[in-house]
């Protein structure tokens, strides 16, 4: 590398960088799995609702997919190309409970309603209006 393109380089920010080494990564495992299923550009393109073109710049790294579009691309290829590792300091399961009895008020008949349990809170889910109190 010659010296001038060396000063050229330094002079990147890494964000680009990362960003330019993303996007060939990104590129390469659609690649990779659209070859494992045996699935063309053109197929991609109609699965997806877009251009072959637009598949094929995308291949190539001259398109800056949105997340939404990245959803997509693993929606019609079956597979996660993206992994966001995740880790939490505590676990939180939810149980969902149908008909639970529900007390409306004094004098109200009680009638019941589908709930779901986070740790130890509860939330009645209100049909009605699609809401959820708790």
């Amino acid at each position: 590398m010659t010296s001038l393109l060396r000063k050229a380089v330094a002079t990147i920010s890494p964000c680009t960088r990362k960003f330019v080494e993303r996007q060939g990564e990104f590129s390469v495992r659609i690649t990779e799995i659209m070859k494992l299923s045996g699935m063309t550009q053109r197929q991609l393109a109609e699965k997806l609702g877009k251009k072959e073109s637009y598949i094929s710049r995308i291949l190539a790294g001259w398109a800056n997919p949105t997340l939404r579009t990245i959803v997509e691309f693993e929606v019609a290829l079956g597979q996660n190309i993206v992994e966001i590792p995740y880790q939490t300091k505590f676990h939180i399961s939810a149980e969902i409970i149908t008909d639970t009895a529900w007390e409306l008020g004094e004098g109200v008949k009680t009638m019941k309603m589908p709930s779901f349990t986070v740790g130890t809170k509860m939330y009645y889910i209100n049909n009605a209006d699609s809401s959820m109190v708790g």
